[in-house]
């Protein structure tokens, strides 16, 4: 990854932070010549809506994909991987 890319990783991940609607969610962007991909676990689509939405108007970036953003109840998720990791 380049600086720029690197910059701009930093600033989408900002700006996904900084919402209060998804910023305790588990998204991680992923740049790569200027296009983000975005990778993780939102709750709604409308989340998945407002991560798209956000990393869209960050400078520099030209393209966004959502199609690592699953959609689906975060606590949830969390809750039976924590589950399983105890009964382990």
């Amino acid at each position: 990854m380049g600086v720029r890319e690197a910059a701009l990783e930093v600033a989408v991940r900002s700006r996904l932070s900084e919402d209060k609607r998804i910023g305790d969610l588990p998204i991680s962007p992923y740049v790569v010549d200027n296009v983000v991909y975005l990778i993780g676990r939102v709750n709604t689509l409308e989340q998945r809506d407002i991560a798209l939405f956000l990393a869209r108007g960050t400078p520099g970036v030209r393209k966004v994909y959502v199609d690592e953003l699953e959609v689906g109840e975060v606590e949830r998720a969390r809750t039976k991987s924590n589950n399983s990791q105890q009964i382990s």
